[in-house]
């Protein structure tokens, strides 16, 4: 992070150099005043997105509507976005929280037009003129709740009023808006106080493809805080658990296929451990990453629970721990000519399942013999 803001300060002056302003703004100002790490640095400029290709040699413009441009810069990308209005003032009052309105010169000079750093120090989450803000990008009210889940920040009465008033209109937002801003906020350290927030206001009943109740929420309230690295598919299935489901279409999320069949796994061994404890081949099947997501999540539903320590003990004693430690292939059990076809993989499952039961050793010769013996008797 560090190296990636000095970067940052000399770009800026690379641009000034040029003729042009430019700035840090948004939220990289509101964690460096929090002394926090920030995963993004953003800047704005004077210069519009030709001018910065006169400039840089890398660029690559982003988004033609808000003028944002890429810049490549010793190794660092960052967004350059043109100045909405004609001052870096016009564009930081144009900003949806005033924690987010306050920008940094080349020199460290810190620029707050909407007080800020004030609400930054009192822990308040605040808006200049929030019924503008908050119409234009229906989002942000949203974004409301997943800051106060963040920073622990209390919701200015003001603000909150004007997202009551207006929650239906967030339906209007793409879905893969919602889940994104949806996830960070259950993942922030304060999402029980942020959650309670959030159902004063009503806005979960209008989240495109969430379609959260109140008692929804109060379960998602009480479930213990997730760790910093708690996996995206981790805390999806936790909310769906919350909801009481098991099959879910997680098309609905616009997740991605990846992240859906990680969480469908999650949700179907956490079925299957309502009824029977891991065997060896189930735990190879799952992994010993999917086994202790579950177990965490048996533990926070109150159910009983294996350790990672027993979890461990039992994987580190598993013969096979993927697919390729088997001593056959499909290909060796094609080589007598018989076509491929759904046996193959029964056969192999077969395989597995022996090995690992303790039924067969893990060798070529005596596995294949096995499975001919077991062809024969069908």
């Amino acid at each position: 992070m560090q190296s990636a803001w000095k970067e940052a300060l000399h770009l800026i002056q690379i641009v000034e150099r040029h003729g042009y302003q430019a700035y840090i703004v948004g939220g990289a100002v509101r964690d460096w005043l929090l002394a926090k790490n920030s995963a993004d640095i953003d800047i704005v400029t004077s210069a519009r997105p030709e001018e910065l290709g006169r400039v840089f040699s890398k660029t690559f413009q982003m988004n033609t509507a808000h003028q944002t441009v890429i810049v490549r810069s010793n190794g660092h990308l960052f967004e350059v976005t043109t100045l909405r209005g004609a001052t870096i003032e016009d564009d930081l009052c144009c900003r949806d929280l005033t924690i987010n309105s306050i920008a940094l010169t080349a020199d460290e000079t810190v620029l707050d037009p909407a007080g800020g750093r004030e609400d930054l120090k009192l822990g308040r989450l605040r808006s200049i003129d929030p019924e503008s803000r908050m119409t234009e990008d229906p989002l942000r009210m949203l974004r409301v709740y997943r800051f106060a889940s963040q920073l622990g920040f209390a919701i200015d009465e003001e603000l909150q009023k004007v997202i009551h008033c207006n929650k239906e209109r967030i339906r209007e937002t793409a879905v893969e808006r919602i889940t994104k801003e949806w996830l960070k906020l259950l993942k922030g350290p304060a999402r029980t106080a942020a959650l309670a927030e959030l159902r004063q206001s009503g806005l979960h009943h209008a989240l495109a493809g969430l379609a959260v109740t109140d008692d929804q929420l109060e379960a998602l309230a009480k479930l213990p805080g997730f760790e910093e690295e708690a996996s995206e598919e981790l805390v999806w299935t936790a909310f769906f658990l919350c909801r009481g489901e098991t099959e879910v279409n997680l098309g609905s999320l616009a997740l991605s296929k990846a992240s859906a069949r990680a969480i469908r796994k999650r949700l179907s061994y956490f079925q299957l451990r309502r009824e029977a404890a891991w065997s060896a081949y189930e735990l190879y099947r799952a992994s010993l990453e999917v086994a202790r997501d579950v177990e965490r999540l048996r533990s926070w539903f109150g159910y009983s629970h294996e350790t990672d320590e027993t979890l461990q003990a039992i994987w580190d004693g598993l013969v096979l721990k993927q697919k390729s430690d088997l001593a056959i292939s499909g290909h060796d059990l094609l080589q007598k000519g018989r076509k491929p076809g759904p046996w193959l993989k029964k056969e192999l499952e077969w395989a597995e399942r022996a090995v690992l039961s303790g039924r067969l050793p893990n060798d070529h010769r005596q596995i294949i013999a096995a499975l001919e013996e077991r062809r024969e008797t069908e």
